[in-house]
């Protein structure tokens, strides 16, 4: 689970081009009420030596906030300003401003910002943020409008808005600032808003037919039935039904011991039902984590796996470690000085778990985020890394064992930390068996383009890969069900992926419920449109035909388990397959 985000950077292929195209539904008149959350506007924001107010002329505004350096060497430039009003969950909020460029080096000529409404817990910047969007926009004057649904009370004081403009050469101004609390007065959908674009997103896009291709190369394979009688000679003419049982790639998603057990709770039917027909993998989400362990009943985890496996669903475990102290138990950081003593105590902890969880997973995550968490790999050595999955792979011997992290996707320095963190263990020959990749987007997401490209890279280093943590935290449904589709297209379209885990798929069981696929009264959202379809329906073989003369019946088909079915007058016999890229020939033959 990322805990922390990135600040921006000049990375070309990295950032999506956030454009935005004002909705002529509703007027800019008609965000005229509600609180005023910034009274002062532009002039919320404290000037400095690259942030100045400029008093302009012939517009309908007096002054705009000049900002950035564009001969200097960049340094990173992030204006804040606290807002001194209490906000609640389900408050929609709106954001107004005019933004133009002046000068950039970005090879659009576009100037680039991150906005965030940042929430801060005793003076630390808590994730994810109540809205997060990056924006671009060109020389001339761009609106930019934007309703937001407050997903969590936020005390009076701990918000604030904030707008990161990262360390590039560039120069843009911004002007009429206006951020509103409307309570929940009105509907989100009555306020003007800007539509939100990014790289990739095109129809005719390249990068869609190249996907395509693959999908169509890596992902199905050719399956022959053939229809014999009891003597052996061929069956024209009979029926054959193939059903796919389970896709040969990972559907996953985050749940917790007490809510797979729950059954008898009529709240929750739906959550089973959900769970069963769309997923075919559960990572448990908390109670495996060190921090966490001694906070819950595993004989309790057992039982959730067992009922999973009762109904075809395999298990993952996460994590082992992960290590930093925030993440890890309270007392470890006691120990810090004592190197023999937190050595000890990781591996310790490896151990305990693989004991008592011995036999439960096809999968486990023995290291999180070493990335951004790394505290005790710094205290005791890189090669420590290698001792926990040595011992890992002592413990559950025969399980998959993945190192996760979450910059694959971030730039190109963040990403290449992540590959050489994996380079390294390779090369140092430690049984880590899969990459992990998080994959939590914000509003500010990797291009389609950039996406490939880094799966590119990873698969060089030869291991699968997973993308484990799925969800895209934005208050724009259209954004969020478009990028569901080209991310999941992108990364299904990349042969060393194995799967995709989303982090939660139901509103009241979700960490970011604007991320969730369902709502909380179980109307499925449009992201999650997009995913049932692409699951069951895209990415699914289910057909039928019948045999030619030769008693042979052909299909191209996605790869995975099949139930075949074949009928003949009033005989009739099913047999089960495995389809892979290689193919398949299976010889049915019909009793009487």
């Amino acid at each position: 689970m990322i805990t922390g985000r990135i600040t921006l950077n000049n990375t070309k292929t990295l950032i999506s081009i956030i454009a935005l195209l004002t909705l002529t539904h509703s007027s800019w008149a008609q965000t005229k009420n509600g609180d005023v959350l910034l009274p002062d506007g532009i002039k919320s924001f404290n000037t400095s030596q690259n942030v100045e107010l400029t008093a302009v002329e012939g517009q309908s505004f007096k002054s705009v906030l000049r900002v950035g350096a564009i001969e200097q060497k960049p340094t990173v430039i992030i204006l804040k300003s606290v807002i001194n009003a209490e906000i609640k969950n389900g408050d929609v909020l709106w954001l107004g401003f005019k933004m133009r460029t002046l000068k950039s080096k970005r090879e659009t000529g576009e100037a680039f910002i991150e906005v965030k409404l940042d929430r801060t817990i005793n003076g630390k910047i808590e994730w994810p943020p109540l809205f997060e969007r990056g924006i671009s926009c060109g020389q001339q004057w761009t609106t930019i409008k934007v309703p937001i649904l407050a997903s969590r009370d936020v005390s009076k004081g701990d918000l604030s808005l904030t707008i990161y403009c990262g360390n590039m050469a560039q120069v843009f101004e911004i002007a009429d600032l206006d951020l509103r609390n409307y309570k929940q007065t009105v509907q989100i959908t009555e306020l003007p808003r800007s539509v939100v674009h990014y790289d990739g997103d095109k129809p005719d896009a390249p990068w869609r037919k190249a996907a395509a291709e693959r999908i169509e190369k890596y992902r199905k394979g050719s399956l022959t039935v053939k229809v014999i009688d009891k003597n052996g000679k061929p069956v024209p003419g009979a029926t054959v039904a193939v059903k796919m049982k389970r896709l040969n790639f990972v559907w996953g998603t985050a749940a917790n011991s007490k809510t797979l057990l729950d059954t008898l709770n009529p709240g929750l039917k739906k959550y089973h039902e959900t769970l069963f027909r769309y997923f075919n993998q559960v990572v448990f989400e908390n109670e495996l984590k060190w921090k966490y362990w001694p906070r819950y009943d595993h004989n309790k985890t057992k039982d959730a796996v067992r009922y999973l496996r009762a109904n075809n669903i395999t298990t993952q475990g996460t994590v082992m470690i992960w290590p930093s102290w925030q993440h890890s138990p309270t007392w470890l950081a006691d120990i810090k000085n004592d190197t023999a003593a937190l050595r000890k105590a990781a591996i310790d902890n490896i151990n305990v778990q693989t004991s008592e969880m011995k036999g439960q997973f096809s999968e486990w995550h023995v290291l999180n985020e070493p990335y951004a968490h790394h505290d005790i790999i710094d205290l005791l050595g890189r090669d420590v890394m290698i001792d926990w999955f040595k011992a890992a792979r002592k413990g559950a011997p025969g399980v998959t064992l993945l190192v996760n992290d979450y910059t694959m996707f971030h730039d190109e320095e963040a990403s290449e930390s992540f590959y050489k963190t994996v380079r390294f263990l390779k090369e140092k020959k430690t049984p880590v068996d899969a990459i992990g990749e998080q994959g939590h987007i914000g509003g500010t997401p990797p291009s389609i383009d950039y996406v490939i490209a880094r799966l590119n890279r990873f698969a060089e280093l030869g291991l699968p890969i997973q993308i484990s943590e799925f969800d895209i935290t934005s208050d724009d449904d259209d954004f969020k069900m478009n990028y569901t589709r080209d991310f999941l297209t992108a990364v299904f379209s990349n042969p060393s992926v194995t799967g995709v885990t989303q982090w939660g798929f139901w509103e009241k069981q979700h960490w970011i419920p604007a991320a969730a696929l369902w709502d909380k009264d179980w109307r499925l959202k449009p992201n999650g449109q997009v995913f049932t379809n692409l699951v069951s329906k895209t990415w699914a073989t289910n057909t039928d035909g019948r045999t030619n003369s030769k008693g042979i019946y052909n299909v191209k088909a996605f790869n995975g388990n099949y139930s075949i079915t074949v009928k003949s007058g009033s005989r009739q016999t099913e047999q089960q397959a495995i389809l892979t890229s290689n193919g398949k020939t299976i010889t049915i033959k019909l009793k009487n």
